[in-house]
C-alpha cells in the first residue's frame, strides 16, 4: 500500500497520509481556489487504500488558516474516517490549533459535535 504526500505551499497545507507509521496529517493553510484539486485525490485514495488499515490511524489536524471549502473537504474526509470507525477500524483525530486563534478552535469543536470520533482539540502555545 503506497502512502500519500502533497507538498505545503502559500496556499495549500501539507497533506501526508502514511500508514507504515499510521498517521495522516494535515497541516498549513488552507485556502486555495482549487481546493478541489488537492482534497479530491487524497479522498480517493482514502476510500480506495483504509480498508486494508490494520491498526490504529491517528490524524492530526493543523490549520493556520481554513476557508469555507477547505472546511467543507476536511468535513468530508471526517465522515470517511467516521464511516470507517463505524466498520471496526480505530481512528484518532487530534485538532491543533494557534492558541489565539480562537476560529479554528470553534471550527475544531463545531467538527466534535457533528463527528463521532475519538476528537483530541489541543492549542499549540506559542
Amino acid at each position: 500500500m503506497e502512502s500519500i504526500y502533497v507538498k505545503k505551499t502559500k496556499k495549500t497545507p501539507l497533506i501526508s497520509l502514511d500508514l507504515n507509521e499510521n498517521i495522516f496529517q494535515i497541516k498549513g493553510p488552507s485556502f486555495s481556489e482549487d481546493i478541489l484539486s488537492i482534497y479530491d485525490p487524497v479522498i480517493s485514495w482514502m476510500n480506495e487504500n483504509l480498508p486494508q488499515l490494520e491498526k490504529e490511524l491517528t490524524c492530526e489536524l493543523y490549520f493556520t488558516v481554513l476557508n469555507s471549502a477547505s472546511h467543507k473537504k476536511i468535513f468530508q474526509i471526517l465522515i470517511i474516517l467516521n464511516g470507517f470507525m463505524d466498520r471496526g477500524k480505530k481512528i484518532n483525530v487530534k485538532w491543533y490549533y494557534d492558541e489565539d486563534d480562537e476560529d479554528i478552535m470553534e471550527m475544531g469543536e463545531d467538527l466534535t459535535e457533528l463527528i463521532n470520533l475519538p476528537f483530541d482539540i489541543i492549542p499549540i502555545v506559542n
